[in-house]
């Protein structure tokens, strides 16, 4: 079977990778520079790929260690422990017993969690929740470790703003402390969730303040999406209009995703011998959005009214600003401004909503797009 060049899971092998040139260089230099860096994106941009694909760069792969966790699934310091912990153990595992007992020994407060493989003569990483019985020194042991590592360590901590909503006090205080003090390990910070991140990053009353050198992930321009598109068909010998490419591009504004992820689905969907044309696009995103028509049902039984019908307006409205004007409440019957911007703020905690800010305003959008084009279709 030929193979999809839209990978849309997994990690994208470096022929099918797209672009990122100038953000890949830059915070290759920024770590070469020892510098942390807080890296932002819409929802699905591809910050993930991003790191990952830095992560290969010969500069980075031949001189440190690098680990990647996403702690967006956790709600607690346990948890993030355990995550934290996983991801070292599972990266070390590969370069022999010696490395990974070093890491193993610096665990004093999980010694007596870990089992044991007798065929492969390593420990077993099998730690639960109910081990990690005092967090904060099961973090102190992970950070010594960091920096006692045989080489430098890069960590990429994704949905960081997740460390915001633990009940335990301080725990933003507790990682800046230890993190601080570091000299062998450099963070990546990431997250889609702005308006958390960016008052933990330039708010100086925040222990992460001015902390680390920032970047934002934006669209890859439309030549270069749409040229390498392209290409992929044609090394594949298949067949794609350019009205179809630029079709696709423009219904999403470039956001890599979810071009990506229609792409994919007209590549498998569509006999090798087809030129794709425009009506092939809108056919296989139809396809996608009655695919997916039945959890974005879920997600908006889930919200009171108010919240439903003012993510419907932002919806119907693609981008708006002004959303607790009274021509916008008006425009969509809605109940007053101050219930709006109510429900604003538990859309945003929910991600159901994203903003960007342009010249000192939030511009509101729905962070999925194709639940976006779901609920101008549904409403």
């Amino acid at each position: 079977m030929m193979e999809n060049p839209f990978y849309i899971t997994g990690i994208i092998p470096e022929p099918y990778f797209c672009d990122r040139e100038k953000e890949t260089a830059w915070m290759v230099r920024t770590l070469g520079n020892k510098a942390h860096i807080l890296l932002t994106s819409p929802r699905r941009m591809g910050k993930t790929q991003l790191v990952r694909h830095v992560f290969e760069q010969s500069s980075i792969k031949d001189n440190y260690y690098t680990f990647y966790t996403d702690i967006y699934p956790t709600t607690s310091l346990n948890e993030f422990v355990l995550f934290l912990s996983k991801e070292i153990y599972a990266v070390l595992v590969p370069k022999g017993k010696t490395v990974l007992d070093k890491f193993l020994a610096a665990l004093h407060s999980l010694a007596g969690s870990f089992g044991y493989d007798p065929i492969s003569n390593t420990p077993t990483f099998n730690i639960k929740l109910g081990d990690i019985h005092s967090p904060e020194l099961t973090l102190e042991e992970i950070f010594r470790y960091l920096e006692q590592a045989d080489k430098p360590c890069i960590f990429a901590i994704d949905e960081f703003q997740q460390i915001a909503n633990y009940p335990e006090k301080n725990v933003e205080a507790t990682l800046r402390t230890h993190i601080q003090k570091m000299n062998n390990c450099l963070f990546i910070y990431a997250g889609s969730n702005r308006h958390i991140l960016e008052n933990m990053f330039n708010s100086a009353a925040r222990p992460f303040y001015n902390s680390a050198e920032q970047i934002y992930l934006d669209c890859i321009p439309k030549d270069i999406y749409t040229g390498f598109a392209a290409e992929q068909f044609v090394k594949t010998a298949r067949s794609i209009t350019p009205e179809a490419l630029s079709l696709a591009y423009d219904l999403f504004e470039g956001h890599t995703y979810y071009v990506h992820n229609v792409l994919h689905n007209a590549f498998a969907y569509f006999d090798s011998d087809k030129v794709l044309d425009e009506p092939d696009i809108n056919k296989t995103l139809s396809d996608i959005l009655e695919e997916k028509g039945r959890t974005f049902a879920m997600v908006m039984n889930q919200l009171n009214y108010q919240q439903k019908e003012t993510l419907v307006a932002i919806a119907k409205e693609g981008k708006v600003s002004g959303v607790t004007s009274a021509r916008f409440v008006k425009k969509h019957a809605l109940k007053s401004p101050s219930s709006v911007q109510y429900a604003i703020s538990i859309l945003l905690e929910k991600q159901l909503l994203t903003y960007q800010s342009e010249e000192r305003t939030k511009v509101y959008s729905v962070a999925d797009r194709f639940m976006e084009m779901w609920i101008c279709k549904t409403y």
